[in-house]
């Protein structure tokens, strides 16, 4: 644990760290391990990201000599990196958000905006899920133009990230619910 925030213990990146109890405190335990290594993950793809950029531009501009497959990984590491990269940004409350508004309602008020607001997130995340499989098996047939790896799996990053945007929206909902009643 990390330091404290209105008197709350909170982890390294300053997110409130409540305390739970049983079955609570398992699961989210087990949450800080699928985002820990999601996080190793999310490097990783980095990583091969950024090497197979450098490695098309030297091989287009210096070897001039362009390799084709790179280009195809570039993409779909980004893609991945976009919906995962998103869903391990909502369990640090790194999203974007506009404070100025909520804090003009009263703690009651802030408790009902933030909870609709989250209420349209997990709809909007559902509809990721949903249509995300979707587009999953109706694509799975389909091979990229070069690397030839079925478009399922590219796909893929979307009701994975979809779920774990809902997954780690949930306990930020407790927390943010919670924090009212710690003042």
């Amino acid at each position: 644990m990390g330091p404290l925030r209105c008197g709350i213990p909170a982890d390294s990146m300053g997110v409130p760290f409540i305390p739970l109890e049983g079955e609570a405190r398992m699961l989210q335990r087990v949450l800080q391990i699928i985002n820990t290594a999601m996080k190793h993950l999310l490097n990783l793809i980095m990583v091969v990201l950024v090497v197979s950029t450098f490695m098309q531009v030297v091989f287009r501009f210096v070897i001039k000599n362009p390799l084709a497959w790179t280009e195809e990984l570039s993409r779909y590491c980004l893609i991945w990196l976009t919906f995962l990269g998103a869903a391990y940004a909502m369990s640090k409350k790194a999203h974007i958000m506009v404070e100025f508004f909520i804090n003009l309602f009263p703690p009651v008020g802030r408790k009902i905006i933030i909870s609709l607001a989250a209420i349209i997130n997990l709809v909007f995340f559902y509809i990721l899920i949903f249509y995300g499989l979707q587009l999953v098996q109706s694509s799975m047939s389909q091979l990229s133009p070069v690397l030839r790896i079925p478009m399922g799996v590219i796909y893929l990053a979307i009701p994975i990230g979809g779920f774990f945007l809902a997954v780690n929206l949930i306990p930020n909902l407790i927390r943010d619910i919670r924090k009212g009643d710690e003042k």
